[in-house]
């Protein structure tokens, strides 16, 4: 046996799916003018493979470390922006609507409660 083989740890190894989204990452941020996010998905991967303790750590981490890619993809390709404001319009439209709902039950709510007051101060004593 080589003395150098033995001092080499051994790689963990991540699912064939994960290996294309992560040549797939790292083709498409050098695509968009990222070298630098590129190789660091690169040097990141390449430590969480041979520091992790087992296959499901390796696979957990690369995980990570593709979230957080195609997070810096999507600000480069502009669809990071787009995202949030649609979730932004979302956050209106959801509010407005609350808004309303508590506008008719306000209202819906006086004319019950107008009502009933009205009943009390009719009832003998």
């Amino acid at each position: 046996m080589n003395s150098a083989s033995q001092l080499e740890p051994i790689p963990c190894s991540i699912t064939p799916d994960q290996e294309l989204s992560i040549i797939k990452l790292i083709l498409d941020l050098r695509s968009l003018g990222d070298v630098e996010a590129s190789e660091k998905v690169r040097r990141r991967v390449r430590e969480a493979l041979l520091k992790s303790a087992d296959d499901t750590a390796a696979m957990a981490k690369v995980e990570e470390i593709l979230r957080r890619g195609k997070r810096t993809q999507s600000k480069l390709d502009g669809s990071y922006e787009e995202r949030q404001r649609r979730k932004r319009e979302r956050r209106e439209q959801d509010r407005a609507a609350a808004s309303r709902l508590v506008d008719i039950e306000a209202g819906s709510g006086e004319d019950s409660e107008g009502s009933a007051s009205a009943e009390e101060d009719n009832e003998p004593e």
